[in-house]
């Protein structure tokens, strides 16, 4: 009789490599945020955090300016500057590409899930006045010791168990309520209540969900 052929083995995931489902929610293996308390990275995160290899954690602060939540995956750009606090809830997902740049604050609710492609910015990121633009690039390079006054900035709050769909642009002092939904490519400028439905690019119009 012919033997059948065994099934190939597929060893369980080490406890810090851990394979991603696929769908919306993007491809490509997870690493645990645990997995880097030796590198003094972990006591910034709680439980089951896990973290995209395309991540990117950017702070000039104390670690403790970005936190992040058990349960929750992190797949783009986290960048705190100049102070900026970025805090992540429970049970959150941050898609590829996205990038939540913070010099006040950016709070996202338990829940809420945040497509690939999604800018998040609680300031202007750069100042008006082309000299003091040229002025902060030339620091960079060390050219230039000029003081640059403080970027214009605002906090960003985002509810629980919201999605916020791919494209999306959210800009300074806005606040999403809980359990809305902001559709694809919508630019976000001013505050969005709780349970409603948020889109538009030129003009951003809202509906209730309910």
């Amino acid at each position: 009789m012919k033997q059948k052929p065994s099934m190939p083995h597929n060893p369980e995931p080490t406890p810090s490599i851990l394979k991603a489902f696929s769908h919306a929610f993007g491809g490509g293996s997870l690493i645990r945020a645990d997995a880097l308390a030796s590198a003094g990275l972990g006591d910034r995160f709680f439980g089951s955090t896990l973290l995209g290899f395309n991540c990117q954690l950017n702070n000039d602060g104390p670690a403790e300016n970005i936190s992040i939540g058990s349960n929750t995956i992190v797949r783009g750009i986290l960048n705190a500057s100049r102070g900026g606090k970025i805090k992540i809830g429970n049970s959150v997902y941050v898609g590829d590409n996205t990038c939540l740049y913070s010099m006040a604050e950016i709070e996202i609710g338990d829940g809420t899930m945040i497509a690939h492609g999604v800018n998040i910015f609680d300031n202007d990121t750069h100042h008006k006045d082309w000299a003091l633009r040229k002025a902060e690039f030339e620091r960079l390079f060390k050219k230039s010791k000029q003081p640059i006054p403080p970027i214009r900035s605002s906090p960003i709050s985002i509810g629980e168990n919201c999605w916020i769909a791919s494209g999306v642009c959210i800009f300074k002092g806005c606040k999403i309520g809980a359990r809305s939904i902001i559709s694809a490519g919508t630019i976000v400028t001013k505050d969005v209540p709780e349970d409603s439905l948020a889109y538009g690019q030129e003009k951003m119009c809202i509906r209730s969900l309910s």
